[in-house]
């Protein structure tokens, strides 16, 4: 990336029908998608046949619902996580049904100062259209500034898949050091299968397979499209 992000992470969401209580850091070190000592220092919030959570530290984090599962790292490389979904839904729970498939990329970054997260906040959500109004949006430094709280982009006419979109999203950071620099964005990369193709994993996890490292670095491309107005 043009900057490198304070903070990034990857997750990867699945929709549909899920058994939560299967997903166990014992359970994963069995089928040996995780070792012994992992499982064994995994940090357990909870198991339960509504929701599971838990995270091993520098390998994932972990939740499943019963309509949906999200796993999420924050170190690269990425495909880590991509790798592991795929042997749990590929090898071990391929009769699962699962439809949807969301590639998502977060980031925090340090636009510098005060001063160029504005003038990007102004570039990418204008306060001219908004008149006078738009002037005390604009006003003020620090706490007492307005400006853009949260944008979103989506595109729709995405040609490499039968259904999905393509949707980004950009936001003051809370989590850069200093309160008024940073800027968070996130990408949204949505796949979905249709009809019979949706009654097990198989289609899902071809997707995955195939379009993960392509998603990522479009999704990169994107937020440095932002980025690129820091420089």
């Amino acid at each position: 990336m043009l900057i490198e992000p304070e903070l990034a992470q990857v997750t990867l969401v699945l929709i549909r029908n899920f058994n939560p209580a299967i997903f166990q850091p014992a359970w994963l070190a069995r089928h040996k998608l995780i070792t012994d000592p992992a499982a064994e220092t995994a940090s357990i919030g909870i198991i339960h046949p509504d929701i599971t959570t838990f995270s091993i530290e520098n390998l994932f984090t972990l939740q499943v619902e019963r309509e949906r599962f999200s796993i999420s790292r924050t170190i690269a490389p990425w495909v880590l996580i991509s790798d592991l979904v795929a042997k749990i839904f590929g090898e071990l729970l391929p009769h699962t049904p699962v439809s949807k498939l969301g590639i998502n990329l977060h980031v925090h970054f340090d636009a510098g100062s005060e001063a160029k997260r504005n003038e990007i906040g102004q570039r990418v959500a204008p306060p001219g259209p908004w008149g006078e109004w738009g002037k005390l949006v604009a006003s003020g430094e620090g706490r007492t500034r307005g400006g853009l709280q949260s944008l979103t982009m989506i595109q729709k006419n995405v040609t490499d898949r039968p259904a999905g979109w393509l949707q980004a999203k950009i936001e003051p950071s809370v989590r850069v050091r200093g309160g008024f620099s940073g800027i968070y964005m996130e990408t949204n990369d949505h796949y979905e299968v249709v009809g019979p193709q949706g009654e097990d994993a198989r289609a899902i996890v071809s997707i995955l397979q195939d379009k993960f490292d392509s998603s990522i670095k479009n999704s990169e491309k994107i937020i440095d499209q932002i980025m690129s107005m820091a420089k």
